[in-house]
């Protein structure tokens, strides 16, 4: 049976979430006493059943999530038109924790990362790229709000190299403080879905695994929640 290795972050209210989406909120919907108070007054007697519910408030891109081609250009696929085959793949992780905030993962670094972990990204690849700024900062308002990127060269190599999609244990793979966003752009330019707010990927970096995170199939959505898991093979 394989080891499964959850990649997905927490959901609560007051998480941190990207300084321009809807905060995560969180309420009791309906409480085992309201159900019991008024199941006594139906039955005059201890109800034999009760139940409770919670209520959530949260944008597609709060917590752990992936955006959809439709987060970057109007005519994009929208998160419930891509094939599930996207978030099934082979997967591939390395670690690029070197790069501080404000900072850009060059090529360079990919390609170091990949031979000290001992992988090579092949075409069909999901790739996690290791930053350390989950580690380093959350939950603080740290995580939100400084954090290194790719740049654009960076970026390009992931797509040359075929990946359908990959994802980083932080708020975006672009810099907070760059409104170019050359990740994001590319991303657009080659309808490329990526992922944003993992956890636990310095337990799979140099590892043989296969990268599960299927999306909510949200109507017309830019993106969704997801939970990302990764099955190591034994």
């Amino acid at each position: 049976m394989a080891d499964i290795v959850d990649l997905t972050q927490e959901i609560y209210e007051g998480q941190p979430v990207y300084h321009t989406h809807q905060q995560t909120v969180t309420w009791r919907d309906t409480s085992f006493e309201d159900i019991d108070y008024m199941l006594r007054k139906e039955l005059d007697e201890d109800p034999p059943f009760t139940f409770e519910t919670n209520a959530l408030l949260l944008c597609e891109h709060g917590p752990t999530h992936v955006d959809a081609p439709r987060h970057f250009r109007p005519d994009g696929d929208s998160i419930e038109e891509l094939p599930l085959e996207r978030f099934h793949t082979p997967g591939k992780a390395i670690d690029a924790s070197h790069r501080g905030p404000g900072e850009y993962i060059t090529v360079d670094d990919i390609e170091s990362a990949c031979e000290d972990a001992g992988v090579a990204v092949e075409q069909g690849d999901t790739v996690l790229l290791r930053t350390g700024h989950y580690d380093e900062t959350h939950p603080t308002r740290e995580y939100s709000a400084n954090y290194p990127g790719l740049n654009a060269d960076a970026t390009q190599w992931l797509i040359d190299h075929g990946v359908v999609n990959f994802g980083v244990d932080q708020p975006s793979p672009d810099t907070p403080d760059d409104p170019t966003y050359p990740c994001h752009s590319l991303c657009r330019d080659h309808d490329l879905p990526h992922m944003e707010n993992l956890k636990n990927i310095d337990r799979v970096v140099g590892d043989s695994f296969t990268f599960l995170g299927f999306p909510l199939p949200i109507r017309d959505g830019t993106g969704s929640p997801i939970r990302a898991v990764a099955l190591l093979e034994d």
